[in-house]
């Protein structure tokens, strides 16, 4: 194993930070209101499949990484017509995530630093981060995702005393269209947003296996996001609607007499951590496929023009947090494309066309005359 290589542990983690980024800050109530944990649930059966792809997608012609795979399965020019498609998804959700997180900076701690001066030092960071290579965020992520979790934990004990099962009532009793768009809600943030993940198994540990490291990430992200909905809900009951970071709010009710109080702030480490992670990844992916796109080998010198980049397009497109609210809940209509269909069709063309190349092997190896074997003296 080289000593740049990620381990199956720590892919697991940087894949379930990055799931867990922006949806721990603004995990609420969907369309489905109170069940919105069984959408989460469904969202996690229905997407085995969408990880299914990726993986195969990173499997069709090994030794390459996820992007080149994507231009040699659908052939240089539909090939970089999808990786620019997939270059624009990446941008914009890159600058969302990263306003999205100097927003919560802004709104909980610094309301009076300026949402810019909060990006420059994250952006910073990570700069310094990628310019060390991917594995330096992994090795973090396999290191602070236990602490998440535990945090978590933590708090839910802690909150126990406030909480209500009479806010989980009446289960499932809703009509089957808020079920669906609950659902979807749910699967495009963030479970779909595995494509993004996919570029990191360039790294990976060659011995490793792809779609059960992959599928273990997801699943780890899961039961995290599941048990933060269900403690936001129980805690906060109806009102998590109101709420632009529900979490941090159910965290503050929290106070063990007059000593032990603003337990938010642990919530907010698990949420900085994670927005960090998220943000990274997505830098990291975007300059991969620019690489890919421009003919480059390395993408780590475009990490710095890729975070500012981010950077002005998260101030230009979003003035304010009610834009951010609003393109939120737009966003699942306009990311099922290139979250979905994308990969997809990537996976079936790409088959298509390397059992056309098998078959055409053949069939010059067939046609091609065997040399006789010269006659032994």
């Amino acid at each position: 194993m080289k000593r740049t290589d990620i381990s199956g542990k720590q892919m697991e983690a940087t894949i379930a930070l990055y799931l867990i980024g922006s949806s721990l800050v603004s995990s609420g109530a969907t369309s489905a209101k109170q069940n919105t944990w069984f959408c989460i649930l469904l969202s996690m059966i229905l997407i085995i499949p969408l990880v299914w792809v990726q993986s195969k997608i990173l499997k069709l012609y090994p030794g390459q990484n996820y992007f080149q795979n994507i231009l040699r399965a659908m052939g240089r020019p539909a090939g970089m017509a999808v990786l620019i498609l997939l270059l624009l998804y990446l941008v914009n959700l890159g600058a969302l995530v990263m306003r999205l997180f100097s927003d919560f900076i802004h709104i909980v701690n610094m309301t009076e630093t300026p949402v810019i001066a909060i990006m420059v030092p994250i952006a910073a960071a990570l700069v310094y981060t990628l310019h060390s290579r991917i594995y330096v965020l992994a090795r973090i992520s396999r290191f602070v995702f236990p602490l998440l979790v535990l945090i978590v934990i933590v708090t839910i004990v802690m909150s126990y005393k406030d909480m209500n099962l009479e806010n989980l009532k009446p289960i499932l009793a809703i009509e089957p269209k808020k079920l669906v768009l609950g659902t979807m809600d749910s699967i495009a943030i963030p479970y779909c947003e595995v494509v993004v993940c996919a570029p990191l198994f360039r790294s990976l540990n060659r011995r490793e296996n792809i779609f059960p490291t992959f599928l273990k990430g997801v699943f780890f992200a899961f039961l995290v996001l599941l048990t933060a909905d269900l403690r936001n809900s129980l805690v906060l009951g109806y009102s998590v609607e109101i709420y632009a970071f529900p979490s941090y709010e159910a965290v503050s009710v929290i106070q063990l007499g007059e000593f032990f109080t603003r337990i938010e702030v642990l919530i907010g480490i698990n949420l900085l951590v994670a927005g960090f992670v998220k943000v990274g990844v997505l830098i990291f992916s975007t300059c991969e496929d620019l690489a890919c796109i421009s003919g480059r080998q390395d993408s780590r010198p475009l990490v710095s023009a890729v975070s500012l980049l981010l950077i002005t397009l998260a101030i230009l497109l979003y003035s304010n947090s009610v834009e951010i609210y609003w393109w939120t809940k737009l966003l699942p209509y306009f990311s099922f494309p290139f979250q979905i269909g994308l990969p997809v069709l990537v996976l079936i063309v790409g088959t298509i066309r390397k059992k056309k190349g098998k078959k055409k092997k053949q069939k010059k190896q067939e046609k091609t005359p065997v040399s006789a074997k010269p006659q032994e003296n």
